[in-house]
């Protein structure tokens, strides 16, 4: 049986985006997965908590939410329907997960809007 422990440590999160819009994507960076929750505040101030559940053998579903409450007066996200929002949003994909020994990759693509985002997670 897999546990939300499985995953626990520090990754590297990276992001490739069809968004060519006006606003600086800043997400990337990096975070700490404990007991299959994750807890970061990226390099804009916006809030980002996500979740990670297995939903089968090497994949997880991962549910994030992304609050700019408390980020710089200038940050907005954008929402689905592609206009930039000082409202929380949330992003929910299926990532694969890969092992060898103690490294982890964890990649995914998520469709938010006319949006999508290819996101990778390395740990190790």
């Amino acid at each position: 049986m897999t546990l939300a422990t499985d995953l626990d440590g520090e990754y590297v999160v990276t992001s490739l985006t069809s968004y060519n819009g006006p606003l600086q994507k800043q997400s990337d960076g990096f975070t700490t997965i404990t007991g299959g929750k994750t807890h970061r505040v990226d390099e804009a101030g916006c809030e980002w908590n996500s979740t990670f559940e297995w939903i089968a053998e090497g994949q997880v579903k991962m549910t994030s939410v992304a609050d700019p409450k408390n980020a710089r007066k200038d940050f907005l996200l954008i929402g689905p329907n592609g206009l930039p929002t000082a409202e929380p949003q949330t992003y929910e994909t299926v990532m694969t997960v890969k092992r060898k020994g103690d490294k982890v990759q964890m990649t995914g693509t998520i469709t938010y809007g006319n949006e999508t985002i290819f996101l990778t997670m390395r740990k190790g």
